[in-house]
């Protein structure tokens, strides 16, 4: 029994390049699209605090860290760290901080005030750039003391620039 033969078939010239041209997307990789950076563990100024934190980039997750703690803070454990994930345009995620906030009733064990609080608060970054970082962050309005929990938020807007 012979095998049926197989015939080319004419196609029109539009859709032999639309053919060819899918066929070879479909061999080429795909690359991501490149994330906005910033060059790594580059030091930024805060304009509204004077803070200055160390801020990387790794894939979809910028990483921020207050870096010139006040002695006086550091020996008490003091620290700032921010973490966002990339949304779209923006970068959205968490602050996690040690502080002393104005807690002179919260007590440790041996009696002395403290006023020492750890919280976790919401950050947004809204642009990031070769010479400007914009966003917002929440700073506590009310506290209970007694827990360290942050009954009330409020929005604070911030701009970082590259540390001189």
């Amino acid at each position: 029994m012979r095998s049926p033969r197989i015939t080319p078939v004419a196609i029109g010239s539009g859709f032999g390049l639309l053919v060819a041209g899918l066929l070879l997307a479909a061999q080429t990789p795909r690359l991501p699209a490149p994330a906005p950076t910033a060059p790594p563990y580059r030091l930024w100024r805060s304009e509204t605090t004077g803070n200055v934190y160390r801020v990387h980039i790794e894939a979809e997750t910028l990483y921020a860290e207050w870096v010139n703690v006040p002695p006086d803070l550091a020996r008490g454990g003091a620290y700032l760290r921010t973490e966002c994930r990339r949304l779209g345009s923006k970068w959205i995620g968490t602050t996690r901080s040690r502080l002393r906030l104005p807690c002179t009733e919260v007590s440790s064990a041996k009696g002395h005030p403290t006023g020492w609080c750890s919280l976790v608060t919401r950050t947004e970054i809204n642009t990031v750039s070769a010479d400007r970082i914009t966003g917002r962050a929440q700073a506590p309005r009310r506290l209970d003391c007694q827990s360290c929990k942050l009954l009330e938020a409020e929005w604070k807007d911030f701009v970082w620039v590259p540390a001189k």
